[in-house]
């Protein structure tokens, strides 16, 4: 590396940094000079180093690529007598006086060569060690500077190390700097509020949400993810951006003394970007315990969990919703009980032209499947009960035995419900008739209710259309099937006026009998309902009675029990059907199969019985359309097979259930097994629900035919509650996450609102927060006190809450000895820095004063100040004005014309 200097009698030529032949020249013109000291007799004369343009023939040499200065020598040219030093004001304005306190700056004192260079000079190749270095001339030098070591590593004039900004301080509001931002606000505050209204509102998704909506679960997961988050993406960088716009906005302010930022202030922004400082360096909390780290803190922790509130919140999940009222549909085809209609509908490969008698045979095979499945079932339970030790099994109430049970279609699986509208008590009823009396009434729910739900028209979620998990639950107000079996006991001499060989049905009159007033018969009725029976059957056998012609809605059953059995000789059961009102339908539908119930009378679920919708709907009326369905269903079971003495097993099981009775004794329930009448109407159960199937939803047939070419819909009163994508929590704790989503949105807000009305006001100030902005501003910077110690382990944790301020020097007045020509487009722009408020500051900041003063004219004159691109050759630098307006943004024009009345004059002038 070669260094030369050249020295005269009257001139002292000092070396600027040089450049390398590959590298550009400064597109700018540096023209600098020096008064004559009495201290430095030999160097008298200033010259002029110009640097525009090629400087003659250079050489370049190794090492640093420094080039050869002699051939620039031929340029230096003398400067007249410089005028007296000048000061340059927070203004920005210029004056030949100095400050009192400043009359004789270090900058203006002793050698003229280098203000913070000591008299002796020493060789490249003698080093020296003096203390600290202040590699800044802005300002008075700090204690225990000490002199450069090599000249050209650490030049000594202010016109090689000062740093004019290129750029603007404030940008304006449509820069790619604000306007990305404030649209990353407008984006973040927007979402927010949908995802919070979204989570308040917790709304039902429906038919929008599943396999056959508009999207499907995995889909609407995944875009609820992807904004939750972009929307924390948004949130964190919005709230960088306006941490970092406060905060180098208090920076420049002058106007308040407890205004600055602190070290631990701008390391607020980590906490957002890198939570795990707030773990790592917990013990910074305390150096920034502001209301401004308090808020950061909570949009950091809150950034944190926006994922996750958002998932828990808004993200769409299965969940049931509240049970609403409402009225839905069912196709109706036929009056209840139409057994033609369930011979058409049969299922059979055989036709009625191969077989006249194809329904009728088709009906006798469903009715006996059904029925010995359900009392398969049935009997199980009972015996579970037993196994359990249930000890209310025996007794007069119905309600502790095992209900009644049924299966239709293989996965639905229905309970019935005893009930007892006339109070029936077969302690009381057989009391009071001297013989035993068991008066069962069984109820079913409506099976038009499966094929109801499943209508289009109702718009029901089914399970698979929610991939298979869904589900829902209804509660129709509709009539519900019930079928009814009154057993009495006879001896056998009562029997005798039953037994009869009949040829002729319609010709022939019944005798009365001991039990009219039981059943109630009337053998004087037009068509008369007395049974009869050819034959009195053998001991575990049964035989029935279908009447021949319409009218009677009964069939009945004539049962004898095991010879010596303790209970009547022979037992007499009459089964019929009707629609009871007192019920409520429930229907609760999965994935795996549904369940379909009843609730009567005063169960706690019977919510919506029929009757509360169809007060005129009657009781006790009997179909006598029944008793055609009930004739090939007693068929199937092969019940009258005791004519032949066939000892059929559903007999020989039917006839062992039948009650002990005495006349010394209370009949009651036994504990250990059903009674003959419950297994009667378990058996029975199924015809109710075939009868009840695509019947109507009322009590009444409003048509002229009793099957319909076109079904019709008939509407009904329902309550449903249904299983389906929703936002909003499943859990009660879960709750705590709206703060999170609230604070994320009103945060938004207000950073939406904060930046819309700086950037339009004023414009995007440079982040002095950001890594790289604080970097540059530091290394141009004089040294501070403040950070003693700080160059190998950084700061300490007092020096973490001292404030810092940004000031500037303007770079375009004779303040220390030096004058810079203005650049060729525009005036000299000022020269920013950061300095600790508790130090001495600048002799160009007035430290009593330190507000930079404005104008009111200025401030009003335009709505935001003027940029470098606006600059004026010969002016003052635009950056000066938005200094000002930064410096002292929080302060009232008049109070500032009475603290600074000349500055002020000046400044308008300006």
């Amino acid at each position: 590396m070669e260094i030369r200097s050249q020295n005269t009698d009257s001139t002292r030529y000092a070396t600027l940094p040089l450049y390398s032949a590959q590298e550009p020249r400064l597109a700018e013109r540096r023209t600098w000079k020096r008064e004559t000291s009495s201290s430095n007799v030999d160097h008298s004369a200033d010259s002029m180093f110009d640097a525009d343009g090629p400087i003659g023939r250079t050489t370049e040499a190794r090492g640093l690529g420094l080039t050869d200065v002699d051939a620039a020598s031929s340029r230096y040219q003398p400067l007249p007598n410089p005028p007296a030093p000048s000061f340059t004001a927070l203004d920005g304005t210029s004056s030949s006086r100095m400050p009192n306190k400043y009359a004789s700056p270090p900058l203006l004192q002793g050698q003229q060569s280098s203000p913070l260079r000591t008299e002796t000079t020493h060789s490249i190749d003698a080093p020296t060690h003096s203390g600290h270095s202040s590699l800044s001339h802005l300002g008075p030098p700090t204690p225990n500077f000490f002199t450069s070591q090599s000249e050209l590593l650490h030049p000594s004039n202010k016109a090689e190390n000062a740093c004019p900004s290129d750029g603007d301080v404030l940008t304006s509001p449509w820069s790619w700097h604000s306007v990305p931002i404030l649209l990353l606000a407008l984006y973040a505050t927007v979402f927010s509020a949908i995802f919070l209204t979204i989570a308040i509102m917790k709304p039902r998704w429906g038919e929008r949400i599943g396999t056959h909506g508009s999207l499907t679960f995995a889909n609407a997961s995944l875009m609820s993810a992807i904004f939750a988050k972009t929307i924390e993406l948004s949130f964190v960088t919005v709230l960088v951006t306006l941490l970092g716009q406060v905060l180098t906005r208090r920076a420049f302010a002058k106007t308040d003394p407890q205004k600055g930022i602190s070290i631990a202030e701008m390391n607020m922004r980590t906490w957002i970007m890198q939570p795990g400082n707030l773990i790592v360096n917990w013990k910074e909390f305390r150096y920034a315990n502001s209301i401004i780290g308090a808020l950061v803190l909570l949009t950091a922790l809150s950034a944190i969990w926006y994922t996750t509130a958002s998932e828990a919140l808004v993200s769409p999940k299965l969940k049931f919703g509240p049970v609403a009222d409402r009225m839905l549909s069912g196709r109706v085809s036929t009056v209840y009980a139409n057994a033609m209609y369930l011979g058409e509908t049969c299922e059979r490969p055989i036709q009625l032209a191969l077989d006249e008698a194809s329904a009728t045979t088709c009906l006798q095979i469903t009715y006996a499947g059904a029925s010995f499945n359900h009392f398969s079932h049935y009997l199980r339970n009972w015996e579970n009960a037993i196994g359990a030790g249930n000890a209310s099994l025996g007794g007069t109430s119905y309600s502790q035995r095992p209900p009644p049970v049924a299966v239709m279609y293989d996965n639905t699986t229905i309970f019935g419900q005893w009930i007892t509208p006339s109070s029936e008590n077969i302690t009381t009823d057989s009391r009071r008739h001297g013989r035993l009396v068991q008066n069962v009434t069984m109820a079913m729910p409506h099976a038009g209710i499966f094929n109801a739900v499943r209508e289009p028209r109702n718009h029901i979620i089914q399970p698979d259309d929610l991939q298979g998990a869904g589900e829902y639950r209804v509660q129709a107000s509709v009539p519900a099937p019930a079928m009814n079996v009154l057993c009495v006991g006879l001896t056998s001499e009562e029997m005798a006026p039953m037994i009869v060989n009949v040829t002729d049905p319609t010709n022939y009159v019944p005798n009365r009998t001991a039990v009219d007033d039981i059943f109630g018969w009337n053998p004087d009725a037009e068509v008369p309902e007395t049974p009869w029976f050819p034959k009195l059957p053998i001991q575990y056998n049964t035989i029935v009675h279908i009447p021949p012609v319409w009218g009677p809605p009964a069939v009945s059953l004539l049962a004898t029990p095991a010879e010596g059995a303790s209970t009547s000789d022979h037992v007499l059961c009459a089964i019929r059907s009707t629609q009871y009102r007192d019920c409520t339908t429930w229907y609760n539908v999965a994935q795996s199969g549904g369940l379909l119930k009843v609730h009567c009378d005063d169960d706690p679920d019977n919510t919506i019985p029929y009757q509360s919708s169809q007060p005129d709907a009657p009781i006790g009326v009997w179909e006598a359309n029944w008793k055609d369905i009930g004739g090939e269903w007693i068929r199937s079971l092969a019940l009258n097979n005791g004519v032949s003495d066939a000892n059929a097993s559903s007999a020989r099981l039917v006839t062992q259930f039948i009650p002990d009775w005495s006349e010394n004794t209370d009949t009651i329930l036994p504990s250990n097994r059903p009674t003959i009448a419950e297994s009667l109407a378990v058996l029975a159960g199924g015809t109710a629900l075939l009868s009840s199937l695509n019947a109507p939803f009322d009590h009444m047939w409003n048509y002229t035919d009793t099957i319909l070419e076109e079904p019709v819909y008939q509407t009904f009163r329902a309550r449903y509650s249904y299983k389906d994508y929703a936002s909003g929590g499943t859990q009660n704790w879960q709750g705590i996450f709206y703060v999170i989503l609230a604070v994320v949105f009103l945060f938004n807000l207000a950073t939406l609102c904060y930046l819309s009305w700086n950037f339009i006001r004023q414009g995007y100030v440079t982040d002095y927060t950001e890594p790289q902005n604080l970097f540059a501003l530091a290394i141009n910077s004089p040294p501070s006190t403040a950070l003693a110690g700080a160059c190998g382990a950084g700061p300490s944790r007092k020096a973490m809450s001292k404030k810092w301020n940004v000031d500037i020097a303007r770079t375009d007045t004779d303040v220390d000895g030096f004058s810079y020509e203005p650049q060729a487009i525009g005036s000299r722009h000022p020269h920013f820095f950061i300095r600790c408020r508790e130090e001495e500051l600048s002799p160009m900041i007035s430290q009593s004063h330190p507000v930079t003063p404005v104008s009111r004219g200025l401030k009003y004159r335009r709505h935001r100040p003027p940029t470098i691109n606006d600059a004026v050759y010969g002016a003052e630098s635009p950056l000066i004005e938005q200094y000002q307006r930064l410096a002292s943004s929080t302060t009232r024009n008049f109070k500032l014309t009475k603290l600074f009345p000349s500055a002020m004059k000046t400044n308008s002038t300006a």
